[in-house]
């Protein structure tokens, strides 16, 4: 994309996205599908760019580093005691009513920490969770977000084919419960 039509689609973009988060609940609500969530698509080669100027313009969010947070899920466990599970337990190891912790806990538990501060959490860097076996869809219909006075927004790389939002260019995007910012 050249430099003037990145500028011109951002400012789109960002402008679109703002009005999401400050649109009434209850038609935010009606435009999800009964959830609570935006869905903000961008091409996942300009996502840098996405997030910060995403952490300069809007105010009242915690952004959520899905990255970091996956360094601290390992961390937890322990390198080694990671590797052993997830050799044997692969991706359930991230989302399993199996295990007390999986990463999407971590991911909720940060969640609820936003609402908690009434703060408007936004997920960044999510193409960390391609593979993992859950995906937003996941993240979107938990109860925490499906009843929130908040809305959840989701930083997601993806690629548009027609009418298909493809997540990192590789996988159909679920929409169901969100408002889409594309």
């Amino acid at each position: 994309m050249n430099t003037s039509n990145y500028a011109v689609e951002h400012n789109r973009l960002m402008k679109d996205l703002k009005l999401a988060i400050h649109a009434d609940l209850a038609k935010l609500s009606v435009d999800a599908n009964g959830g609570r969530s935006i869905l903000f698509v961008y091409p996942p080669i300009d996502e840098e760019s996405y997030i910060a100027d995403a952490k300069a313009e809007l105010s009242g969010c915690d952004f959520i580093d899905l990255r970091q947070l996956y360094v601290e899920f390992i961390d937890n466990i322990g390198l080694d005691e990671f590797k052993e599970a997830y050799q044997e337990f692969s991706t359930e190891l991230f989302s399993s009513a199996n295990f007390e912790e999986t990463f999407h806990h971590s991911i909720m538990d940060a969640i609820r920490e936003s609402y908690a501060h009434k703060r408007i959490p936004v997920l960044i860097h999510t193409g960390v969770i391609f593979g993992m076996g859950f995906s937003n869809i996941h993240i979107m219909e938990q109860e925490v977000v499906m009843h929130s006075s908040i809305p959840l927004v989701v930083f997601y790389p993806a690629a548009i084919h027609q009418d298909k939002i493809m997540f990192l260019d590789h996988q159909v995007a679920s929409h169901y419960r969100c408002v889409v910012v594309k």
